[in-house]
C-alpha cells in the first residue's frame, strides 16, 4: 500500500449525485463492512463524479482507515478499506 500517514487528505472513491440543495451531493463509498451513505459539499469533492477527500487515521499491512469528509447516515464518518482495494484505489492528494 503506499506510505498513508496519520492525518494525510486523501482521495477516496464514491458514488456522487446531486444533492437536495445547490452545493450538496449525495454519495455512497464501499467500505469494508459495506457501503456507506452520506451528504458532502462542493469543496469536500476531489475528482468531479469519482472521489471526495478523507484524512487518514491509521495505515496498516491489512487495511486502511479514513475520515471521510461529509455527513453520513449510518457512521460518524470513519471507514475501513481493505489493503489490496486501499493500494489501487486511494489516492494521495497533493
Amino acid at each position: 500500500m503506499p506510505e498513508f500517514k496519520p492525518g494525510e487528505v486523501v482521495a477516496v472513491p464514491a458514488t456522487v449525485q446531486p444533492g437536495a440543495f445547490p452545493g450538496e451531493h449525495l454519495v455512497t463509498v464501499s467500505t469494508r463492512s459495506g457501503p456507506v451513505s452520506g451528504f458532502v459539499r462542493d469543496q469536500d469533492i476531489v475528482e468531479p463524479n469519482k472521489t471526495i477527500q478523507a484524512v487518514v487515521r491509521e495505515s496498516t499491512a491489512s487495511g486502511l482507515a479514513v475520515r471521510l469528509a461529509g455527513s453520513y447516515f449510518t457512521t460518524n464518518g470513519l471507514a475501513e478499506f481493505a489493503a489490496d482495494w486501499a493500494r489501487e484505489n486511494v489516492k494521495a492528494t497533493a
